[in-house]
This record gives structure tokens, C-alpha cells and sequence, in this order.
């Protein structure tokens, strides 16, 4: 390019001295210099689609613990709101929080999520404290609701949960509240209440979780945090699983914590599914930790090795250490406590240990399997992981082919990883298991082969026969579609293991 350039100076002095033209070499040297630079415009926007920034996730996390009038004292509100911001803070949220909060403080806190509504692809609120209905409306009460002789005086400065749907649900973007509201009735069952929540008119692409069914109430709990929320908690990290899997596994959890008196209900009207863990940041030296701790106990092994069966291994790891008192959820890394330095020392360690316990888990797990079944099983091993990052949509089989090698190669490029092999091996599935998150936008698409065009010439057709017989004899049967590919993460959705 730089030689054409020269030689379009050169032809506009010969023109200005000697009085030539180079009328057809512009011409041709404006034709290949727009053609050039058409090119590295479109570069740019591929380039730039390839890598679409995530979008920004908002969460008002609210919890009422000291009431100033006669309502009961609710000791786990706010813990329940602490521990949830610090959760949705790892899963990439941007979290407003509030505890105490008067009915200004709710006001200002609303207020200032109004100005975050514009860039948000998805909003979650959470509410711990008191609530109450009247009328078949739900109210939440302010830490300075007064006394008051009947329910019209108590929610008269209180917010009505419908302002709150309609404030912030919309159609374009998912919307989600969580209620672990549905305490006693501080006015007693009259002819306008009733203990506990009403069920609600839900926006449209909104999902509303009540702690326990209509009408019911709910425990704070004897521990830190109430069961509905140590539930929560327990799950909403758990990477691969979709809200409508969150919530049966909370809902589980928490029946089985309150033997039975309470049981979590929800309300969808929900446009696509989504997944708290699209933007999710692990500590991967905590999940190393976790994966030591695990096959260090038979017990815990045991039950990592059944959870291997429906679950990729990071989301495995995270299950069963849920078990283990000394296995904590893993927390964000935090550049400022450790230098720079410590923190490569301690990931590399990771790594290390990762490899190590995984070659105990995956390959060596019998002597007597032979190698090409534990092959198998590392393949199918790393393409499960794979799926979970979004970067393999394939089906999951264990049979090394092209696709996975294009998989692990689109991994590599969003990772930007060193080396250029695309072999399955203990130390790429160790780097698999430490990531978190969605790490390929443009997940690799299993190719469908395109059958061959059948020829109107009589002639032609007749002198392919013997030739396509012979294919037809030494091919296999090839399946009618392809395996359908999970759902499309974008715009809400996240990773998941098993799809």
C-alpha cells in the first residue's frame, strides 16, 4: 500500500511537469484504496461484535430489621440483606442496598435506582422485613411505620408492592423481586386482611418469589439469616442453573429447613430464561480449596462423583461443598488485600493442585478402565465444561472431533491463552474449572453437513448412481438434525452446565 501511495505521488508530478495523465492509474489506485480501507472498517465492527460488552445488571437489596413502633424486632432482615448484596456483587450486579430504611429512605434509595434504569438489562429487588395486605394488596412497612389502631392507619405512609412492579418492570428487560415479607399480621385477621402476602398482578417479563405460599407466614430463623434467604443464598451462585431450577432447589431447601411450614412461591411471567451466573466472578483459588477439601473426604467424593453425572464439575464442586462447613461459597478476589505478584503465585498454585486432583478424579479413578475409556472421559469432562462457558454447543459425547477442537480454539482466542493446542488434557480442563462466567459471545455451532443437489440431467444422474451406492454403502447413517443447542445467552441469559 505504502508502494502505491509513492507511485500516485510520482504520477501526479510527471502530470504537473510533463503535462501526462494518469487518469485509468487514479482511478485504479482510488478504486484499491477505497476497497482497503472499506475492509479494515469492516474488520472493526466484526471485531467489535465478537466481543459485545455484557450488560449492566442492577439490584436494590433492601432489609428492615428495627422497627420504632410496637412491630416486632426482625434480628435476620438486614443480615439477610448483607449477605445477599455481597452474593449478587460477585455475580457482576450493581448493587444499591439499604437497611433501616424510614419511608424517605426508601424514596431516596428508588430515586437513585431510577438514574441506573437506563442501562439496565435486568433489575432485581429484594425485601426483607415486615409486609402485610389489605385488600388483596400487598404493602412493606418502613422502619417508622407508627402505631396504629387498624391496617389503613399502618399502611398509610407504607409502599404498595403494584408501585413497585410498575416502577420498575418492562417489558424489553426481566424483572425480579424477592419477598421474605410475609410475617404475622401485626393487626390480627380482620375482615380487609389476612397473614402473609397476597398474590400478585406481575408485570409483563417480571418474576415475583414470596418467601412461603399466599397466605402463609414465615420464619426469621434461629441462625444468621432466614431459612427463605439461607436458601437463596445457597443457590443463587450455583453456575448452570436457570431461575425456574434456582427456585425448586430453594424451594426445597427451604421446606426442609422449616419442616414443612413453609414453601416458597413464585409468579412468572418471564419472556426468556435467565441465569444470575452470566457475569459471575469465582475465586478460583477458593475453588481450588473446595476441590482439595472435597476428595480429601470419601464421603464428600462420593457424592461429587453423583453429581458429576448430570453437572459439569465446577457446578459439582460448588453443590456438594455446600456440604462441608469448611467449604465456603467462593468470594470475589480481591486485587487490593494481596500484591500482584502473590496473587499469579497463588493461581498458578491453584492450577497445580487443580491438575492434581482432577487426574485422581477423572483418569485415575479405576486402574483396571482402560485408556481409551479414560479418554473418553476427559474429552466429555472438558466439553461439559466448555458448554458451561458458552463456548461448545455440540453434543456432549466424549467423541474429540472438530467441533470441540474449534470449541477449545474460540476459547483460547476470548481467553486469550498462550498456547495454540487444542488437545484434551488434565491441564486445559483445570483452566476450564477455574473460570467462571460466560467467556464466548459467539458460541461455536455444531456444522450440519449440506446433502448434495440432485441433478435434472437424466445423463448426469445415471453416471453418479454407481458412485453414490458406493458412498451410501461405506457411510453411516447420519442422524436427521443436529442436537438442539442450549439457550441463547444473550441479552439476560447466562452460562449454564447442563443445558
Amino acid at each position: 500500500m505504502g508502494e502505491a501511495l509513492r507511485r500516485l505521488d510520482d504520477c501526479r508530478l510527471l502530470r504537473r511537469v510533463r503535462g501526462m495523465t494518469c487518469g485509468p492509474f487514479l482511478r485504479i489506485l482510488a478504486v484499491l484504496l477505497f476497497s482497503w480501507f472499506g475492509l479494515i472498517e469492516v474488520q472493526a465492527a466484526v471485531d467489535q461484535e465478537a466481543t459485545p460488552q455484557p450488560s449492566k445488571r442492577l439490584a436494590i437489596v433492601i432489609g428492615n430489621s428495627n422497627y420504632q413502633s410496637h412491630l416486632p424486632h426482625l434480628a435476620n432482615a438486614t443480615n439477610d440483606a448483607k449477605k445477599l448484596s455481597e452474593s449478587l456483587q460477585r455475580l457482576n450486579f450493581d448493587v444499591l442496598s439499604g437497611t433501616d430504611l424510614s419511608a424517605d429512605g426508601f424514596a431516596r434509595l428508588f430515586q437513585q435506582a431510577d438514574s441506573k434504569l437506563s442501562s439496565a438489562g435486568a433489575v432485581l429487588i429484594f425485601y426483607a422485613g415486615h409486609g402485610v395486605q389489605l385488600h388483596g394488596e400487598n404493602f412493606l412497612l418502613p422502619v417508622d411505620t407508627p402505631d396504629a389502631k387498624n391496617l389503613e392507619e399502618l399502611t398509610a405512609r407504607a409502599v404498595r408492592l403494584d408501585d413497585v412492579i410498575s416502577r420498575f418492570a418492562r417489558r424489553e428487560r426481566p424483572t425480579f423481586i424477592f419477598l421474605d415479607a410475609c410475617r404475622d399480621n401485626p393487626m390480627g385477621k380482620g375482615a380487609n386482611s389476612a397473614n402473609g402476602l397476597a398474590q400478585v398482578e406481575v408485570g409483563e417479563n417480571t418474576f415475583v418469589a414470596f418467601a412461603t405460599q399466599p397466605g402463609n407466614t414465615t420464619l426469621d430463623g434461629a441462625g444468621s439469616n432466614s431459612p427463605f434467604t439461607t436458601a437463596l443464598l445457597q443457590n443463587i451462585e450455583i453456575p448452570g442453573l436457570s431461575i425456574s431450577d434456582m427456585m425448586i432447589r430453594v424451594r426445597n431447601r427451604t421446606e426442609a429447613l422449616t419442616l414443612g411450614r413453609q414453601v416458597p412461591w413464585d409468579q412468572s411471567n418471564l419472556r426468556e430464561q435467565f441465569y444470575f451466573t452470566e457475569q459471575q466472578v469465582l475465586d478460583p483459588v477458593q475453588l481450588s480449596v473446595s476441590l482439595s477439601r472435597i476428595l480429601s473426604d470419601p464421603a464428600a467424593k462420593e457424592k461429587l462423583q453423583v453429581e458429576l453425572a448430570s453437572n459439569d464439575l465446577q457446578t459439582a464442586v460448588m453443590i456438594v461443598g455446600q456440604t462441608l462447613r469448611s467449604v465456603e461459597v467462593p468470594a470475589s478476589p480481591d486485587p487490593s488485600t494481596k500484591p500482584a505478584g502473590t496473587q499469579v503465585a497463588s493461581l498458578e498454585s491453584a492450577r497445580q493442585s487443580v491438575v492434581s486432583g482432577l487426574e485422581t478424579l477423572i483418569v485415575g479413578k479405576s486402574t483396571n478402565e482402560p485408556e481409551q475409556q479414560k479418554a473418553t472421559d476427559l474429552a466429555r469432562s472438558i466439553q461439559t465444561e466448555l458448554r458451561r462457558l458458552g463456548c461448545y454447543r455440540a453434543t456432549v459425547d466424549g467423541n474429540w472431533g472438530k467441533g470441540s477442537v474449534r470449541a477449545v480454539a474460540n476459547y483460547n482466542k476470548n481467553t486469550k491463552r498462550t498456547t495454540s493446542s487444542t488437545e484434551p488434557t488434565l491441564e486445559l480442563l483445570s483452566d476450564l474449572f477455574l473460570q467462571s462466567g460466560r467467556v464466548c459471545r459467539d458460541p461455536v455451532i455444531a456444522q450440519r453437513t449440506t446433502p448434495a443437489k440432485v441433478s435434472s440431467n437424466p445423463a448426469s444422474a445415471s453416471g453418479k448412481a454407481a458412485t453414490g451406492r458406493k458412498a451410501a454403502r461405506s457411510s453411516k447413517p447420519q442422524p436427521s438434525r443436529p442436537a438442539a443447542p442450549p439457550p441463547d445467552m444473550s441479552g439476560g441469559i447466562g452460562i449454564g452446565g447442563v443445558f
